[in-house]
């Protein structure tokens, strides 16, 4: 049975209203009525959840508000969009689903709750409205925040994510771990807006307005208190590690307390070396070049990776001398693919490779794939 089968007949009346947009009618309706508008409400049919979902005029969802008595906004009911012609939305995101109603459906168990709504079609207006009549930016909707199911819709903009944040939608209260899967975007303006916030730019402006001074060691002290607001989770560290996007690496370690630079570095080691043994991903190589060729504030100096580079190409050599002297042609030939990225470095030129091969002697199979890795 569909759920407009078995809706009363003054739901379908004033479902008809909304879809009209017409609030004089929706007052003549409402005033017609003999009992109170909110026992038209029930488990799956909410008129405030209903006009926000078909982009009706805000006075419209004021009226609904206050004629409906509500005593909460946090509070969700099961979605039904597959009732309502969507070409009357603003949204393109929202419109561009009009064929795709099993999505909407199956969006987080189909529940929605006002705020929720009114951020998936970014009426920010209405959003705001709700929010000062206490609609909470943390109330959980299937274990989930509004900004997860957001971004799970592919529905997350930055507009949206302003809007929240400038309502007090902070890492504070929203766990950073949370953020692990979003775009970095989204991640970068969550930290900025809680470190180094608008309090602490009040406190810097007001020490310059009446010209207080302030010792270095106080100053550095603050710094550390804002920085220390947050513990950036390791995971989001080894997200952009094994992309090997260090720029992101470098900018979330600006987050992380001076006093642990150490334990920093040995979990960066620690980790790079994982990735090399176990998927192959020359981590170690990639990450000290990029050291080596690029300024940044990551805690490793380029003569120390010059280094490490410098004992990975030898320990390479190495390897591949031994597997030579070993006459190992499978082995070979899986050393040199898996390592052709550093094979330039450990024999430069035609002639050091030639040199080796009269030097060890190798055998016409060897010869055959060394030409094919060197181009010989």
């Amino acid at each position: 049975m569909k759920t407009n089968d078995i809706l009363s007949e003054k739901q379908k009346l004033i479902l008809e209203l909304l879809k009209r947009n017409n609030i004089d009618k929706l007052k003549d309706f409402i005033n017609s009525l003999e009992t109170p508008l909110y026992f038209l409400n029930s488990t799956n049919f909410d008129l405030l959840t209903l006009a926000l979902s078909l982009n009706c005029s805000f006075d419209i969802i004021k009226l609904i508000y206050n004629r409906c008595n509500y005593k909460s906004l946090n509070y969700v009911v099961k979605d039904i969009y597959h009732l309502y012609d969507m070409s009357n939305h603003k949204d393109e995101i929202i419109v561009n689903y009009q064929n795709s109603s099993e999505v909407l459906m199956d969006s987080n168990n189909n529940v929605k709750s006002p705020l929720l709504i009114s951020l998936e079609f970014s009426d920010f207006q209405t959003g705001e409205f709700l929010i000062n009549k206490g609609a909470d930016m943390y109330f959980k909707i299937n274990g989930k925040y509004i900004l997860e199911i957001l971004r799970e819709e592919n529905l997350l903009t930055m507009r949206k994510l302003n809007f929240l944040l400038k309502n007090g939608f902070s890492l504070k209260k929203f766990k950073i771990e949370r953020l692990s899967n979003f775009e970095f975007k989204y991640i970068k303006k969550c930290l900025e807006n809680f470190v180094f916030d608008t309090n602490f730019i009040k406190y810097l402006l007001n020490l310059y307005k009446n010209k207080t001074g302030i010792s270095k060691r106080k100053f550095n002290h603050k710094v550390n208190n804002e920085i220390n607001k947050i513990e950036i989770p390791m995971e989001l560290y080894l997200k952009y590690l094994d992309r090997k996007d260090y720029r992101k690496v470098e900018y979330l370690y600006q987050y992380y307390g001076t006093e642990k630079t150490r334990s920093f570095k040995d979990f960066i080691l620690f980790y790079l070396n994982y990735f090399d043994r176990n998927f192959n991903k020359k981590s170690f190589y990639d990450f000290f070049n990029f050291i080596i060729n690029n300024e940044t504030i990551l805690p490793f100096i380029k003569e120390y990776a010059i280094e490490e580079n410098k004992i990975i190409i030898k320990n390479k050599k190495l390897k591949m001398v031994e597997l030579i002297n070993n006459n190992n042609t499978l082995k070979l030939e899986e050393f040199l693919k898996n390592n052709n990225y550093i094979l330039h470095c450990l024999y430069s030129s035609k002639s050091e490779i030639l040199n080796l091969i009269n030097e060890k002697n190798v055998s016409l199979d060897l010869v055959d794939i060394l030409r094919k890795y060197f181009l010989i």
